[in-house]
């Protein structure tokens, strides 16, 4: 293969090109010395012959064959172009007068095989620009395909996705639920607008997680996390005892109306972040992020809150803002001690699982940058949570706290004397 003079140059083209004058090794040769254009031709032979006797089958007769029980009449063929994987076929396909007969290999003004269409929806969905998913194409076949076609190939996918994000929850209790958002640039009302992307991610009481949805909004207020509570309600979401996000006053007042009983714990690493930006100091940051640890690692909740009085007299001093508000919003940190498991302890005390997931889906969106529409968002991002469900439904996120059972003791009797 010719290697690119510029090493950051990752142009398929070139990548897959041969290098001009150099001889394939034996091993990679055409069998029998045949052109390229040979497997071309021999898989077109095959086509056609596929075709007729697939004819002749629909139609009760061969060529020039008289019986009784025809459907029909010949009507010469008419000419198809079919985009395929090796290249593009002209093909020709028998006709009968009344164009009642259909192909089975593709449909009726199908110009592109199904695989090809397939593979140009998975290219796009793993984050590949629409134009290298063309240069590829234009590589491996030879022929250009538009934009439009990739657009039109991942648009099939919006009836099963669509379905994905409207599934029922009810098969399952879910009492722990992650919940974060991030911002992607769409084009909506007419220019582009940073969009918030809203995520809620639900550990089921068997210790697997799972995506729940997606759903966007103009930002992180009541009325957009209020609209995701009632979707996640209307579709059977039971048994919410735990939620950890980010302190936001609009998620934390909707989630007050439609499941006042579970505990709401905020995020460590986003408290963390709001509390050395209130601190200038180096070394009293330092002295902050060490006395919060030291809070957070207390073996129960109230030897937290008593570490978490003294940590706040001592700041007074130097810190008073700062005490201040340690003072009116640690206990909003100590949520995570109400559940049972150590493991659930150490996982759900923070949004790290979700914000992970953020970084794997910017690295497909930074290639879009800026979104024509809500609906390309959704279909990429919808499509993304899926494949991730397919790969958690393998392992656990959290194993089960199980109360061991004690057997009763065995009595013997004693013996007669």
């Amino acid at each position: 293969m010719t290697v690119p003079s510029n090493p950051n140059d990752e142009s398929p083209r070139r990548l897959l090109q041969p290098a001009a004058g150099a001889e394939l090794p034996p091993s990679l040769r055409p069998l029998g010395g045949a052109a390229p254009e040979a497997l071309r031709a021999m898989i077109e032979t095959v086509v056609h012959a596929t075709l007729e006797r697939e004819f002749a089958q629909w139609l009760g007769a061969a060529k020039y064959e008289r019986t009784a029980h025809r459907r029909g009449l010949r009507n010469g063929a008419r000419a198809r172009t079919l985009l395929t994987r090796v290249g593009r076929f002209t093909l020709r396909v028998p006709r009968d007068r009344a164009s009642l007969f259909e192909p089975t290999m593709f449909a009726r003004y199908q110009r592109h095989e199904q695989a090809l269409v397939a593979t140009l929806a998975e290219c796009y969905l793993q984050g590949v620009s629409t134009r290298k998913v063309r240069q590829v194409v234009e590589t491996l076949c030879g022929e250009r395909v538009s934009a439009s076609l990739v657009s039109a190939a991942t648009k099939r996918l919006d009836a099963t996705l669509a379905a994905w994000r409207a599934r029922r929850l009810d098969a399952h209790a879910i009492p722990y639920l992650i919940v974060d958002a991030h911002y992607e640039r769409i084009r909506r009302e007419g220019q582009v607008l940073s969009t918030a992307v809203l995520w809620v991610i639900g550990v089921r009481a068997d210790g697997y997680r799972e995506y729940l949805g997606c759903w966007l909004g103009n930002g992180e207020s009541s009325p957009s996390w209020g609209a995701v509570w009632r979707d996640l309600a209307a579709r059977g979401l039971r048994g919410v005892r735990y939620v950890v996000s980010d302190e936001h006053q609009g998620l934390t007042a909707a989630l007050q109306r439609f499941w006042p009983e579970a505990v709401h714990q905020r995020c460590q690493v986003h408290y963390v972040r709001n509390a050395l930006a209130k601190v200038t100091t180096p070394a009293r940051q330092q002295a902050v992020v060490a006395g919060l640890r030291d809070v957070w690692a207390a073996p129960t909740r109230a030897e937290a809150e008593r570490r978490g009085a003294a940590l706040i007299a001592t700041l007074r001093p130097t810190l008073p803002e700062v005490s201040a508000w340690l003072a009116r919003t640690l206990a909003d940190t100590l949520g995570f001690y109400s559940l049972p498991e150590a493991e659930a302890r150490r996982r759900l005390r923070t949004t790290n699982a979700l914000e992970r997931e953020h970084e794997e889906i910017r690295r497909r969106t930074r290639v879009i940058r800026i979104f024509p529409n809500a609906a390309s968002f959704l279909r990429l991002a919808t499509a993304l949570a899926a494949d991730r469900n397919d790969a958690w439904a393998k392992r656990r996120y959290i194993v089960p706290h199980v109360v061991p059972v004690t057997p009763n003791p065995v009595r013997r009797r004693r013996r007669a004397a």
